[in-house]
């Protein structure tokens, strides 16, 4: 285990949304509550990433950049032993960030008013996203079963026959924690297939799974059911580099992948930050060993928080998620409304993202970042004793 995951740095001062930001967007003062709500986490970057950037800021020229054969190389023998997934160079679509390349993908496979679904409780920036493009939003609602979440194929196949236009697919799912099945992925893209629904899939999250719980791609199933299909995928969450902005959305049919490819010229979207290319690079090429860890001991601070949620507050349901670092919470027996829950938990010094913001089906439930050191995580987990405790 590498011990640097133990130590806490400070990240006030450094313009850090998650904690110098609280009080601007939430209201809550700085330097007294422990911010639990941005999904970023508080690790520093590994050597192997931070002396790429180093050398590069360096060298002291900062004009446009490309990328390199070696960086498709990277991600493609990554993805590939990792995840038995033959990545081709033609697929690639480089942005900053998954939501730029989603709102593209959704103005170019859909009209205003037509309808986008998502699988809700779910990442509440893909709302904003459907609405903002003048889309309307669809929802099928995720079987909740004692905290283990699946999909309502039967209501999910009849909104598609209604006429939906895109799916748009959170593989592994935030913020419920499912690392969904081959079964369930081959389902979901065989039923957009029949329904001539354009499939994204945001696999941002694919290399955090625990256990025996094994990330299946969308970009696995068969060949003609990724016709009119996108797959997001990025270091972001793998590596700690959110703030570096930079995706890649994996586009299989030639002529789908032409016209993102021409959107994002007419954006302007088609250079590329020097810096980011060289973190991932790094990243993707000397990485494995450091993620296998990091995974590890982000597994064990959701043993931990498992364990307090069992002997401290046993009326509050968690099922421990089988990827991501955020825990969902179930706080429906404590019978307070959303804003009273929120009173309650900003009270005691600990800031989760609250359930409503994943849409209606969130309602009553709480987000919490595990990706943290052990003992500001064993410091939050005292603090939402003292706010959810009866």
């Amino acid at each position: 285990m590498h011990p640097e995951l133990d130590a806490v740095i400070n990240r006030y001062g450094t313009d850090c949304l998650k904690w110098d930001y609280m009080e601007k967007w939430l209201g809550v003062p700085k330097g007294e509550a422990l911010p639990s709500w941005v999904s970023d986490w508080d690790f520093k970057a590994p050597d192997f990433i931070l002396k790429p950037l180093q050398e590069r800021l360096d060298h002291g020229i900062f004009g446009y950049s490309e990328r390199s054969d070696e960086y498709f190389s990277s991600l493609i023998d990554w993805w590939l032993e990792r995840h038995q997934v033959h990545l081709q160079k033609e697929w690639f679509h480089t942005t900053p960030g998954s939501l730029p390349a989603i709102a593209m993908l959704v103005e170019s496979w859909s009209q205003p008013g037509d309808q986008v679904l998502a699988l809700t409780p779910v990442y509440h920036a893909f709302f904003r996203t459907i609405t903002n493009t003048q889309r309307t939003l669809a929802t099928s609602s995720l079987i909740n079963d004692n905290g283990y979440y699946t999909i309502d194929f039967d209501d999910l196949e009849s909104k598609l026959r209604s006429g939906v236009k895109v799916m748009i697919f959170c593989n592994p799912h935030n913020p419920v924690g499912r690392v969904w099945t081959e079964a369930e992925i081959t389902r979901v893209c065989e039923l957009c297939h029949q329904y001539g629904v354009y499939l994204i899939s945001d696999e941002i999250w694919a290399d955090i799974d625990f256990s025996e719980h094994r990330f299946f791609s969308c970009l696995r199933v068969r060949e003609e059911h990724q016709q009119k299909m996108a797959v997001c995928i990025a270091g972001t969450k793998t590596f700690g580099l959110p703030s570096l902005r930079l995706t890649n959305t994996m586009i299989p049919n030639e002529q789908e992948s032409t016209g993102l490819k021409n959107k994002l010229q007419a954006y302007g979207i088609d250079v590329y930050s020097a810096f980011s290319l060289a973190a991932n690079q790094a990243a993707y090429r000397e990485g494995a060993e450091w993620v296998d860890q990091t995974v590890a001991y982000l597994h064990e601070n959701s043993r931990i928080l498992e364990k307090f949620i069992k002997t401290e507050l046993p009326h509050i349901q968690y099922r421990p998620q089988e990827s991501t670092y955020l825990a969902w919470l179930d706080c429906q027996t404590l019978k307070l409304s959303d804003e009273d829950l929120e009173k309650r938990v900003h009270a005691a010094g600990v800031i989760p993202s609250m359930g409503y913001c994943f849409g209606e089906d969130g309602r009553g439930f709480i987000r919490l970042n595990l990706g943290c050191p052990k003992s500001i995580l064993e410091e939050k987990l005292n603090r939402l004793k003292t706010a959810l405790s009866v």
